[in-house]
């Protein structure tokens, strides 16, 4: 194992993991992104039947590929700050035309769109997105 380098802002640490690190987090992410649209389809599918399981399925997809793309443009290496925060403003763009495409996409592609599904599986995969770093930082400082 290898010593954790921390930088020290004000008076909250913050540790910088390694790129190897960083992958495998993105990946767990991806993964638990996944995982929470699979649930939310599952019980869409109680609930609203085979169009509401279809409709979140296409909601956790969306969150997920639009994930992917924005996961791996940011992690990419930049020679300078202003270059890193370029990638993520960019991927941020990127994800959402994704996004509004792959939404497009489901009202022409489904015979019957199943809003409230959707956006529920979309919404899971955001949750997880934004939740799931926190608790490894967390974890990590403790």
């Amino acid at each position: 194992m290898h010593p954790r380098v921390v930088f020290y802002r004000l008076e909250n640490p913050v540790p910088i993991s390694s790129d190897s690190d960083l992958r495998r987090l993105a990946h767990r992410v991806l993964i638990l992104q996944a995982a929470a649209g699979l649930v939310v389809a599952l019980v869409c599918l109680a609930v609203w039947g085979r169009y509401g399981f279809t409709s979140a399925v296409a909601g956790a997809v969306t969150g997920v590929v639009a994930n992917l793309y924005m996961t791996f443009r940011a992690l990419q290496p930049a020679r300078t700050p202003q270059a890193a925060l370029g990638r993520l403003y960019f991927g941020q763009l990127v994800k959402v035309i994704v996004t509004i495409g792959l939404f497009v996409l489901a009202f022409y592609v489904l015979p019957h769109v199943a809003w409230p599904a959707l956006l529920v599986a979309y919404l899971a995969t955001l949750v997880v997105s934004w939740s799931a770093p926190l608790r490894v930082m967390r974890r990590g400082s403790g």
